[in-house]
């Protein structure tokens, strides 16, 4: 039998499945909105519960009537957003199940496919999609096997609206992730779209390439020639993507057969310049058809240039392919000014690096126009004339430097002679050329240090990162922000949801900071959420986190993302560096690599101590040289395929294995590559050589001397004192003597009154800047000095008496006892005193105060310091309360001494402080320091 609550809630919805069954269009669209604005958000058990637990019923409905009338789009975008409230809701597992049972992907693919339809109907698709996609891999190869990535690539080449293209190119992404069934048709898919007509769609499908190649690690070599085709696009956002998807391939195997294409692209073939003249005008017609040549030109040498800089290996594989000569035909190109600047700027960089091509280029220029050159490449074709331009561009030329610059430059290379300039960006910005003595001067002091503290074997390098990311993949941590960085297929949250993890993380330990994470990302899922809160809701959501400036300045940040960044956060390590407050050198590369996918290195606390122990860094640690030094080694290991993973899996690494005290080091996958660690060995078995009386006769080969740098005497990374064997690998890394902390006394009063049956207690906020900013806190005053009990009461009494204009009497103020709180740099003693007052004035203060009952302050934004003080005053209220109760019982023995005690206690410390029952539930952060808020 139901009750008749539940017989009223089932009447209600066969009420509103009968109006549905013989509505009308207008009756059906006007119960879609009502339903969408009533539930959106809710979870399965809501949902359930507001349809008498037969939601079903109504999804089958509107589930069919998508199927019957998506064609004549006939309130579609109503129908599919109410079908988004039941396949978003949390625990959805039913309802995804029971839509996908009628067939509902072929239709959601269906209409992408559909031409009279609008683009916010196939925005609503393709989040549906999105959405099934993200229940895991067989939802993935579902779609894939109805051959949804030709009907999303299809939508995504044809649409001309930019927010479809993009939600297109997010679910291509995700297909792609996670779906090793269905990975190379979703490639081979997004090489196929490069080739449509969209600048925007062509931008969005290099960049997701640049994503899904190091997933898919084969690369196919159909994707040369449309690549190389999009450098000859009039939009510069194209070019730019292009060159990095470029860059991206390098680590291929079709980075022969791209390096070729660039290289043919400087000295294009004299077809290409005599297309479409059907115009009229011949001059017109000449200008039109040679413009997208030289564009592809100039981003040929572009590019060129870029990767030359990045790697000595590509340099002499495009020597190798004649590019001196080319690149000098370019720069001879007098009707594309941007074409002979590029292959300048490139030309240049050969010319620096290798000086046997410096020999021939000044040769092929003659020695006037190349000084000038040399003083500045930039603009050389600013003084050349029409001779100096056909001279480049003649074949006698470039025929006579092919021959005579490899031949050269192999004889070099064989005699070990070969220059090759580590700094290129001092060397490019450079306007006067430079002599081998001083550029080795102005090179920094790391790079001459000694090779032993760096990592210089190309395959010490791989095996480094092989190991490590192996053991990671076994051994990592199951945490919330690495399942959204995995996961999530768009990019902004990903973005958002790693910043807000790196921020809580700074100085806190994973395990406190996870359930935080947790509340704030369920409270502020967005960015724009979390800029739509107030500062005061921001500190009660961090409130016993610590460092409290860290909330602040996220709040901030996403406040400047979404005014001044139109709500997308940024999408480079620069910009999140350089745009994003409180976000320094580690935490933009930590959020670069893990939710960008930037290869870029991250050097926090951990990290710091890996690196130094591996390379036996024993300089002080925050030092400038050992902290150049450490992003460099950093830099150098990232793995370029995996940067996010490796750079999480040298924190796991520190966290688990490499700690800071009684270190793991026979479970460390890099053990074989650690110098400390190989210390610790050589002077063991030195050791037991000795205890076994075998450093006689008999021992003809000698342990080695314990690893050390060669040049140790004079070395910035080393030691500077004697190796300690009772350390081992904790001799690395050496820290900075810690300053003494500030000493503190501060005067409290814990000021309670009554209305009604709650008692209420006064808080003031603080200063919106400084310590413990926009925090809630009792009344305060700090002390200069040393005063007795009786002089404490006086000043709190002339304070209250000021600030609550009403008259105290000193004795009412009770002293309670001492607490004391340290903060990162502050030893912090309060002195606490409590009183009660009848009556005060309400009127408006200069400090913004409040009246919170017990309850209330749970919720408040206050810190784990002022907790400790009402858990002392709860203390002292019940020890006051039991001592009045023995001596009301008679036949008990007097406790006249009982306050005293506790008096006596409390100046030590206070009473053991177990629990708040009336308060605070235990804190999870108990002992855990606040910090200064700057």
């Amino acid at each position: 039998m139901f009750s008749s609550k539940e017989k009223a809630s089932i009447d209600h919805v066969m009420c509103l499945l009968r109006e549905w069954d013989h509505g009308s269009k207008a009756v059906r669209s006007r119960m879609l909105s009502d339903f969408i604005a009533k539930n959106t958000g809710k979870t399965f058990p809501e949902l359930e519960l507001e349809f008498a637990q037969v939601a079903s019923l109504f999804l089958a409905r509107l589930t069919a009537w998508m199927r019957l009338t998506y064609m004549f789009g006939t309130c579609l975008n109503l129908q599919l957003k109410a079908l988004g409230v039941f396949l978003s809701a949390s625990s959805n597992h039913q309802y995804l199940m029971e839509f996908l049972e009628m067939g509902a992907v072929l239709t959601l693919l269906e209409i992408l496919g559909q031409e009279n339809l609008k683009d916010e109907d196939k925005i609503e698709a393709l989040h549906l999609l999105q959405i099934i996609a993200n229940e895991g891999q067989k939802y993935k190869e579902l779609i894939c096997e109805s051959y949804g990535v030709k009907a999303v690539a299809e939508c995504l080449a044809k649409s001309k609206a930019e927010g479809t293209q993009e939600t297109a190119t997010t679910l291509l992404k995700s297909l792609a992730h996670g779906n090793s069934k269905y990975q190379n048709q979703v490639y081979k898919g997004l090489i196929a779209l490069m080739t449509c007509t969209s600048p925007r769609a062509q931008q969005l499908v290099l960049q997701t390439l640049c994503i899904v190649q190091p997933i898919v690690k084969i690369a196919h070599h159909s994707i040369v020639e449309p690549l190389l085709s999009l450098l000859r696009s009039i939009h510069l956002e194209v070019q730019y993507e292009a060159t990095e998807l470029i860059t991206v391939l390098m680590r291929s195997e079709v980075k022969p057969a791209l390096l070729r294409g660039l290289v043919d692209l400087l000295k294009p073939s004299k077809e290409e310049f005599s297309k479409h003249k059907i115009l009229e005008d011949p001059a017109r017609a000449k200008i039109m058809d040679s413009l997208p040549v030289f564009l592809q030109q100039a981003a040929a040498a572009r590019t060129i240039r870029i990767l030359t800089q990045s790697s000595e290996e590509i340099s002499k594989d495009l020597l190798s392919l004649n590019v001196i000569p080319h690149l000098l035909y370019a720069v001879g190109n007098q009707e594309h000014a941007d074409t002979q600047k590029q292959a300048s700027l490139a030309l240049e960089h050969f010319v620096r690096m290798y000086p046997v091509v410096e020999e021939d280029v000044r040769r092929a220029m003659g020695t006037t126009l190349f000084e000038t050159f040399m003083h500045n490449a930039e603009c050389l074709h600013l003084n050349m004339n029409k001779i100096q331009a056909d001279i480049l561009r003649s074949n006698n030329t470039t025929s006579v430097l092919r021959s005579v610059t490899m031949s050269r430059l192999r004889s070099a290379m064989q005699r070990g002679k070969s220059v090759v300039l580590e700094n290129a960006e001092a060397i490019k910005s450079s306007n006067t050329k430079k002599s081998k003595a001083t550029i080795k001067e102005e090179e920094p002091s790391v790079s001459e240090s000694s090779s032993f503290h760096f990592f210089n074997d190309p395959s010490e390098i791989s095996a480094y990162r092989s190991q490590l990311l192996l053991w990671y993949d076994h051994n990592k941590r199951d945490l919330p922000w690495r399942t959204v960085a995995m996961t999530e297929p768009d990019v902004n949250i990903r973005t958002y949801a790693v910043w807000v993890s790196e921020i809580m993380l700074q100085q806190t330990q994973v395990a406190t900071v996870i359930d935080y994470y947790n509340r704030w990302m369920k409270r502020w899922p967005t960015v724009e959420k979390l800029a739509a809160a107030t500062l005061e809701e921001v500190n009660q959501m961090w409130a016993g986190l610590g460092y409290y400036s860290r909330g602040r300045r996220l709040h901030e940040g996403a406040k400047k993302v979404v005014s001044e960044l139109d709500g997308q956060m940024p999408r480079t390590t620069e910009g999140l560096l350089k745009l994003l407050p409180g976000v320094g050198r580690y935490t933009a590369g930590a959020i670069g690599s893990i939710a960008l996918g930037q290869v870029t290195g991250a050097v926090d606390g951990n990290v710091i101590r890996v690196l130094c122990r591996v390379r036996a860094i024993g300089a002080e640690s925050t030092g400038p040289s050992v902290t150049e030094a450490l992003w460099k080694i950093a830099d150098t290991l990232v793995d370029v395929e995996r940067p996010g993973d490796f750079n999480q899996a040298m924190m796991e690494l520190g966290a688990k294995v490499c700690t800071p005290k009684s270190p793991l080091c026979r479970q460390c996958p890099v053990q074989t590559n650690c110098h400390a660690f190989r210390q610790v060995s050589i002077k063991q078995e030195k050791d037991s050589k000795i205890l076994k009386r075998k450093l006689t006769s008999k021992l003809n080969t000698p342990v080695p001397d314990i690893e050390n740098c060669l040049n140790a005497g004079s070395c910035n990374l080393c030691l500077s004192e004697d190796w300690d064997s009772q350390l081992g690998v904790q001799n690395y890394p050496r820290k900075p003597v810690k300053k003494s902390s500030r000493v503190e006394k501060t005067l409290t009063c814990i000021v309670q009154r009554q209305r009604g049956e709650e008692t209420e207690y006064l808080l003031i906020q603080r200063p919106s800047k400084g310590l413990l900013a926009g925090m809630w806190e009792l009344p305060s005053m700090i002390l200069d000095a040393d005063l007795s009990e009786n002089k404490h009461r006086g000043l709190l009494c002339t304070m209250m008496q000021r600030f609550l204009e009403t008259s105290l009497d000193k004795d009412s103020f009770q002293f309670v006892g001492e607490v004391v709180h340290i903060f990162s740099h502050i030893h912090q003693t309060y002195i606490v005193f409590s009183v009660c007052v009848s009556d005060c004035s309400e009127k408006e203060q200069e400090q913004k105060t409040c009246w919170l009952t017990k309850s209330d302050l749970q919720g408040a934004a206050v810190s784990t310091g002022l907790k400790k003080i009402m858990k002392l005053y709860e203390s002292s209220s019940k020890v006051n309360s039991r001592d009045v109760k023995r001596k009301l019982t008679p036949g008990k023995e007097k406790q006249s001494n009982k306050i005293k005690k506790f008096k006596d206690g409390a100046i030590n410390g206070g009473p053991k402080q177990l629990s708040l029952s009336q308060f605070f539930s235990t804190s999870r952060t108990e002992g855990k320091t606040d910090t200064q808020n700057t």
